[in-house]
């Protein structure tokens, strides 16, 4: 298991350094008139919960189906009220640039959903005494 831990934070380690690298060229680039201070706080913060969130999962997708379904829905609603917390708090500070923020959130959210569904689904088929 702890080999399975070590492989997830290497594939996130470098898909957080492609999302960096493309948003980092697009924000200098094309959306330059919506560049905003935060965006690399979004991505830290983003890859950090998904880490934990996807740890948990992990750890009870080798038990039952019923953990495993209690950890992804706790995993799921705590990254939520996370991210929630988090956008709240940026917004209330600085307003001026709500609509980039929240669409460069939205789309790192989903990029980072997408990852860790494939890697989920993906573990579980090999590993997991768990049908899907």
């Amino acid at each position: 298991m702890i080999v399975t831990y070590r492989q997830f934070i290497v594939k996130i380690l470098i898909f957080t350094l492609i999302v960096f690298v493309i948003a980092a060229t697009l924000f200098s680039t094309v959306l330059k008139p919506w560049y905003f201070a935060a965006y690399p706080y979004q991505i830290l913060l983003i890859a950090v919960v998904t880490t934990f969130g996807h740890l948990l999962v992990l750890k009870a997708a080798g038990q039952n189906t019923r953990k495993f379904t209690t950890a992804y829905m706790a995993s799921v609603t705590l990254k939520l009220m996370v991210y929630l917390t988090f956008m709240l708090v940026c917004l209330l500070i600085d307003h001026s640039q709500a609509i980039p923020f929240a669409l460069t959130f939205i789309v790192f959210y989903i990029s980072y959903t997408i990852f860790e569904v494939y890697l989920v689904l993906s573990h579980i088929k090999k590993h997991s005494k768990i049908s899907l």
